[in-house]
């Protein structure tokens, strides 16, 4: 690098762009040269965020590459924009993170193919649960039980969803992140049989989705998402599970408790995970994201490769069995 600081831009200033921003605070290492927010609000947080700081907001995403040459940028946009803005910035040579999923179809990701085969380190996936202190200790668990035979996800979502996101299914808007997770407890392995079913709410959009998943050694996934938790619930009844079987042995976690459940042949324990302690991350989520944000930054350097499940034929792979699920839900149910 021809100076010390990586400057990096940031393209949408939603939620997820300002926790980005948020953490890319806390390292000395990084600055952040520009906000691109096509959204007016947006684009007045950004400025009310950045003021005083010499960060530009700009609206047009080619003004702000035409005014200058970054070394990496990090794409929190809606996912109907990933592909042009994604393909778009790979057009300029540019590094680029991409908050998950790739984009809104297997079809459209295709698109991006000619563009990553001189270097598909340019495009890295930005999927937070596979740098997650959480995550990591439970494959580890189940890496160290031995032979895996059997997954269970489930994803719970207030009802308010199905009317916040509008004719989104839960396959993609969260089932998704347990994909990605089963996608690296196997290994990336492709399943041979695939199944899913919906409900359909009757004043419309869906509310549940089921998705199952087996492979050729006879390993099998199952997987539940749902707007359906009632108003009030307390956050730890409806926290999100992920739990394995295999030989004789079980694990579950509950994501946000910081433990594994394990039992094996009539021994049971508790696993206590490390909590996060960096100053700014002091949970879970912030601790990942902080993590992810680290990696892409060591990639830019080359000095790392993107890990498992981030690159972009893992990206395509898994928006394949979105699409496959979605495609089964509205059509036959199996394949």
């Amino acid at each position: 690098m021809a100076h010390d600081r990586l400057k990096v831009g940031i393209i949408g200033f939603g939620a997820m762009g300002k926790m980005h921003a948020d953490q890319i605070a806390y390292l000395d290492h990084v600055e952040i040269v520009s906000v691109v927010e096509t959204f007016p609000d947006n684009r007045i947080a950004a400025e009310k965020y950045f003021n005083n700081q010499g960060t530009v907001v700009y609206e047009d995403l080619t003004v702000a590459l035409e005014a200058s040459v970054l070394d990496g940028w990090i794409v929190t946009s809606s996912t109907k924009s990933h592909i042009a803005i994604t393909k778009q910035l790979l057009e300029y040579g540019a590094s680029v993170l991409l908050e998950k999923p790739i984009g809104e179809s297997l079809e459209s990701a295709k698109s991006l193919s000619n563009l990553l085969k001189k270097d598909p380190s340019k495009l890295m996936l930005g999927h937070i649960l596979l740098w997650s202190k959480e995550f990591l200790a439970f494959k580890s668990v189940v890496e160290q039980a031995g032979s895996l035979y059997s997954m269970s996800c489930a994803r719970n979502r207030s009802a308010d969803h199905r009317v916040r996101y509008p004719g989104e299914s839960p396959i993609s808007l969260i089932m998704v992140h347990d994909l990605y997770m089963v996608h690296n407890l196997m290994a990336g392995k492709e399943p041979k049989k695939f199944s899913a079913q919906i409900r359909n709410h009757q004043l419309g959009g869906m509310d549940l989705a089921l998705g199952q998943l087996g492979w050729e050694n006879n390993e099998f996934a199952s997987l539940v998402a749902h707007f359906l938790v009632p108003e009030g619930l307390p956050e730890e009844v409806n926290a999100d599970q992920i739990s394995a079987w295999g030989d004789d042995w079980m694990a579950k976690m509950t994501f946000g408790k910081g433990e594994i459940e394990f039992h094996s042949r009539g021994n049971s324990r508790v696993i206590a995970i490390d909590p996060p302690t960096r100053l700014g991350a002091t949970n879970y989520f912030d601790d990942a994201l902080r993590s992810e944000q680290e990696c892409f930054f060591e990639v830019i350097k080359s000095k790392a490769s993107i890990p498992l499940g981030a690159t972009y034929e893992d990206a395509c792979q898994i928006q394949g069995w979105v699409d496959t699920f979605n495609s089964l839900t509205q059509d036959r149910g199996a394949v």
